[in-house]
């Protein structure tokens, strides 16, 4: 009787949404923009109900116009009771061009999710993925699409690193069109690439990782373009705002995807990775990851146990006794860190703890931050809050069950990935950043002070930490002499502090007692106390024994737990290191087990990161890329593979090289922020450039003779690896000065009449003569220096064919050179002469083993331009302290020595150097210039190298006058390089305070919203000088008050505001204040405030 309900409800020509039900009376219908009618069916629950169609006429078939028809159904039973159903109807129109879904066929996904009115998407694949199937869903099939030009179905090939793949959709009647843009990366392969054309090896060559562009980008604007891989300028673009191969600024939008690089090279031929095993295959580069993922001669970690077995050591002490005894000694014991560790929690369990402490870890490597990430976490949300109570339920755990090796050894795992936590993704809690904050301040005292000994000592400027470290010392037993014990104390505290800033590994931090890496080392020494014959224990302990430098007793460890699993790859690399560490040389026998078990190691890494199981290492994992123990292990392969100490299927020294520098540019990238950490990384990637560097020198003549540009390879690679050292966090030291003159010096021996690769030799001579003005080498390093930036200077224009610049000639260095290519070219006359070892190489050997050289041996010439060198002018004051010394450059470095480049302003402009400056810099005729510059690449013209110029002139006082006419030069070329001001300034104010202040009020400022700190040195300069001079009617002190101040804020300028305000200079006053505010002088509140101040 009041049943009126439908039995039957659907629409021909669509399909209902949801399906129908009799109980919901709500539907919606989407119809092609084709569809004229639709027709709808019909049928009551009950025979005695009726309906009727409340649209249009009624009828059941069904006009439907474009866009949405509301359709109503309504059903009435026996007794009159109603009921209506709703049924939406869309048409779509034929002007619709859009997906109603996209995906990617195996299962790859898509970032953001789909959504039909987003058009960009990203998606991730493995290095192995060749290419791609995009799946477009239509909701009309009248909706065209075609997917890069093509048919939908087909299979998109991908390039090396970033694809551009293009959905493009138009619409039913073809006057509207959209496209969908999807970029496809695939992840990048852990391998150096070896290009068959050599040129191409030249072309395509990243500066940082030195092996192919991965995802290539440009600096926009530079010229000649500089290409780098997109995720390493990236980290570079983190530490300065310029370009740091040409020294512009970045700017905005400076990025720019080189995705026609990325084809063409992606489209080049290779030879597999795996060469020195066998393998000769040839394939595009876009195929190397699958052919990798395949190979049949990629090692498959069947290793021999013989190997191990037939060792000397291990028949003297496993084959026929019961074993090596280890002179470790450990009890077991609860440290108070351990006890704070430990808390009551609610479970009691130690299975039920053991795995919520697991839980804890997914969660840490589910959130870890990527470079560029926002380092904000809510309480409890941080990855290093998971990591710390998976620490805290492990320590749980142990108090139940003490004596179960397996726990404390997961806890020695939790704490030292705590010291990679912090070290490369940047993670602390609020208390620790909170305490970081006092830290710095500390540190920044510390720094102070040391200084001050070093200038008591002789050391100006900032010097090397070599130097910092002599002055300490020196101090040190002065006040011991003395009896001032407390004192001495003090400084015995700095040095032990600079001690652990300087470290190129994690051994410091293995000393230290309150350092994650060294509890760590206490629980795994905890594990093998109750389990010695665990070869995973011994493992662990016996590599970090290696870092604290008991090197005897983690041999002793490795090759016990190597007896014990003769089979594992890592226990074989950390033996093989263990064996050339001990303090007897090693033979060449030892040399030769130690370089096999080195190469198993490393090709194990290799084999396990090109294959399709491979997940992402933890930090604390032995082989792996983030730590500096196994980057330098793999430099000691390389080492040792100079001398062909592995001949069969083994890694060239080369191939090693090019792996370390490959994982460790990839490692620095993946560093949240500077740290130890980071700093021994970059380390690492200095030293795998510069041995690369010294083989391609070496190693010329073969180079050659495989079609590579020899001389173009060198130069590049030296101006990289210059780039690199002046971007590094890594502390100045007498070491990293010297590889830096010594890859300039390279760079020019290749292009002598390359003017930038001039400047830089100049700039590095600057660095070592700043960095111990006082020493018998120092009037021969600042004479060299202004050789090379008058050299730079006389070949603008020119081009870099011909003759060396004479300047060279009278450089010791270069003539000790020449003379050794001479003798060379005559034992081996029908051989051209195409590279030499220098004098000054530096073992890589020895750097891993914390043994620095000195840099190039130089005997003294004499120069007409350079007298008695003198320390640097008194720097200015920035906020009451020191600001930087002349040869301080505004890059984004916080360390000296080293040469940094300066910052080229976007209008900058080309002059010639004065005439009048230096008789040397007199530009030729270009009428006159070589015949063949149409074929040679020609020098710029860059106020580079008259800065350089200036800076080593500015040294001595008879050529001060000579630099101040540089200074001005360079200020007319670049207006915006802020040092050429200060420094000066630097210069003049001693004798003309008011020309100084007339020097900085030609810096053209921008809007006040938009400068810099920089900026603000100048405005602050400004005011301090005039306020000295008692200018205060001068045009720029009001200006630059309120620029400093709405800048560094108004407790900058409070002294100078007193001042004035006992001068009664109370209409200055005013403007000020109101000007700093952004408001009138007539402001109500302003007004009551002047009046409080009795301004008004």
């Amino acid at each position: 009787m009041d049943n009126c309900d439908l039995k039957k409800l659907c629409v021909c020509g669509g399909k209902l949404h949801p399906a129908f039900k009799p109980e919901v009376t709500d539907y919606k219908v989407t119809v092609e923009s084709s569809v004229a009618q639709v027709t709808l069916e019909l049928l009551t629950s009950d025979c005695a109900a009726s309906y009727s169609i409340l649209f249009g006429d009624g009828s059941s078939t069904i006009t439907v116009n474009e866009g949405l028809n509301k359709v109503e159904i309504e059903v009435v039973a026996e007794d009159g009771t109603t009921k209506k159903y709703r049924v939406e109807i869309t048409k779509l129109s034929a002007k619709l061009a859009e997906l109603s879904d996209l995906t990617v066929k195996a299962n790859v996904s898509l970032h953001p999710a789909f959504c039909a009115k987003v058009y960009e998407y990203n998606s991730i694949v493995p290095f192995h993925c060749n290419s791609v199937t995009m799946h477009p869903v239509v909701p009309d099939k009248n909706i065209k699409f075609t997917v890069n030009g093509a048919d939908g179905s087909q299979p998109v090939c991908l390039n090396f690193g970033d694809t551009v793949v293009e959905i493009s959709v138009c619409s039913p009647d073809g006057s509207n069109s959209q496209v969908y843009t999807v970029l496809v990366t695939r992840e990048l392969i852990p391998i150096a690439v070896t290009f068959i054309d050599g040129k191409q090896q030249l072309v395509y060559e990243c500066p940082v990782s030195l092996t192919a562009f991965y995802r290539p980008t440009s600096v926009k604007h530079s010229d000649p373009k500089h290409v780098y891989s997109r995720p390493y300028i990236e980290m570079l673009a983190r530490r300065t705002k310029v370009d740091p191969l040409g020294n512009c600024p970045l700017g905005e939008g400076w990025k720019v995807d080189e995705l026609l690089l990325d084809s063409d090279m992606s489209a080049a031929l290779v030879k597999c990775f795996f060469i020195y095993r066998g393998c000769d295959s040839v394939m595009k580069l876009s195929e190397l990851g699958s052919h990798c993922l395949g190979c049949p001669y990629k090692p498959i970690g069947n290793l021999d146990a013989k190997d191990v077995t037939e060792a000397n050591w291990y028949k003297q002490h496993f084959a026929s006794s019961t074993g090596l005894e280890v002179e470790t000694k450990h009890s077991l014991e609860v440290r108070n860190w351990e006890q704070r560790l430990q808390m009551t929690v609610g479970e009691d369990h130690v299975e039920k703890l053991c795995a919520l402490a697991q839980d804890y870890l997914k969660l840490y490597r589910q959130h870890l931050p990527k470079p560029g990430d926002v380092l904000q976490y809510e309480d409890g949300l941080s990855p290093l809050h998971s990591l710390e109570q998976a620490a805290v339920h492990y320590a749980s755990a142990i108090r139940l069950s003490s004596r179960d090796a397996r726990l404390h050894f997961s806890l020695g795992l939790v704490l030292e990935e705590q010291h990679y936590a912090t070290g490369i993704y940047g993670l602390k809690k609020k208390v620790d950043r909170d305490r970081d904050e006092l830290s710095d301040a500390k540190s920044t005292a510390h720094q102070d002070d040391i200084l001050a000994v070093c200038k008591l000592h002789g050391f100006l400027g900032t010097p090397t930490v070599e130097n910092q470290l002599q002055a300490l010392d020196k101090e040190y037993h002065q006040l011991k002499d003395q009896g001032q014990s407390s004192r001495a104390d003090y400084i015995q505290t700095l040095y032990i502090w600079l001690s652990k800033k300087i470290g190129k590994d994690s051994s410091s931090a293995v000393h230290d007692e309150e350092s994650c890496v060294h509890r760590a080392l206490m629980k795994y020494l905890d594990a093998w106390s109750l389990s010695p014959d665990n070869w995973e224990y011994n493992l662990h302990v016996g590599r970090l024994l290696l870092l604290q430098g008991k090197k005897k007793e983690a041999l002793q460890h490795l090759q016990t737990g190597l007896a014990l699993c003769p089979l594992h790859p890592a226990l074989r690399f950390f033996t093989g290191l263990a064996l050339l560490q001990q303090k007897q040389k090693a033979s060449e026998a030892t040399e030769k087990e130690a370089a096999l078990f080195l190469q198993q190691g490393l090709e194990h890494f290799v084999s396990q990161r090109c294959s399709k199981s491979w997940v992402k290492q933890e930090s604390s994992d032995p082989l792996c890329s983030l730590s500096t123990q196994f980057l330098r292990g793999l430099l000691t392969l390389g080492q040792l593979q100079e001398q062909n100490t592995l001949s069969e299927k083994a890694m060239s020294a080369e191939q090693v090289y090019h792996t370390v520098a490959v994982l460790t540019a990839q490692s620095v990238s993946q560093c949240v922020c500077r740290s130890e950490v980071s700093g021994q990384l970059e380390w690492v990637l200095l030293d795998a450039h510069f041995a690369l560097l010294q083989r391609l020198i070496q190693q010329g003549e073969c180079q050659a003779k495989a079609g590579i540009e020899k001389g173009c390879l060198v130069a590049k690679r030296c101006q990289a690896l210059t780039a690199l050292i002046c971007l590094t966090s890594v502390a100045s030291c007498q070491e990293l000065l010297d590889m830096q003159e010594r890859a300039c010096q390279l760079a020019v021996m290749t292009t002598p009449r390359d003017s930038h690769a001039l400047c830089l030799l100049g700039q590095a001579q600057l660095a070592q003569y700043d960095n111990d003005p006082n020493s018998e080498k120092s009037k021969e390093a600042i004479t060299d220096a202004c050789l090379s930036f008058q050299a730079s200077i006389q070949l603008e224009n020119k081009t870099q064919r011909g003759e060396p610049p004479e300047q060279l000639y009278r450089q010791k260095w270069w003539q000790d050179w020449q003379k050794t290519k001479k003798e060379k070219a005559a034992k081996q006359p029908n051989t051209k002469q195409v590279g030499v070892k220098g004098p000054s190489d530096i073992s890589v050997a020895k750097r891993v083993a914390g043994q620095g050289k000195g840099g190039p041996r130089q005997g003294g010439i004499a120069a007409a331009v350079i007298k008695a060198p003198i320390p640097p002018p008194p720097a200015s004051t920035r906020g009451g302290k020191a600001s930087r010394p002349p040869a301080k450059l505004p890059a984004a470095r916080g360390r000296t020595g080293a040469a940094a480049t300066p910052q080229l302003p976007a209008n900058k402009s080309k002059q010639d150097c004065h005439p009048n400056t230096v008789e040397a810099l007199k530009v030729s005729d270009p009428a006159i210039e070589d015949r063949d510059s149409t074929s040679s690449p020609v020098n710029g013209s860059s106020h580079i190298s008259r800065l350089g110029l200036a800076r080593a002139l500015s040294r001595t006082l008879d050529t001060q006058d000579q630099a101040k006419q540089l200074y001005q030069e360079v200020i007319s070329m670049a207006p915006g390089v802020h040092d050429a001001y200060i420094e000066l300034v630097q210069l003049v104010e001693p004798s003309d305070p008011q020309a100084a202040v007339e020097v900085y009020c030609r810096f053209p400022l921008k809007p006040v919203a938009e400068q810099s700190f920089d900026d603000a040195f100048i405005t602050g300069e400004i005011v301090r000088m005039l306020m000295n001079l008692e200018q205060y009617d001068h045009l720029h002190l009001g200006p630059s008050l309120v620029a400093h101040g709405k800048v560094l804020g108004l407790s900058c300028i409070e002294k100078y505001i007193d001042i004035l305000e006992g001068k009664c200079m109370t209409k200055l006053l005013r403007s000020v204040y109101a000007r700093i505010h952004d408001r009138e002088e007539d402001d109500p509140d302003l007004q009551d405030f002047f009046r409080f101040r009795c301004w008004i």
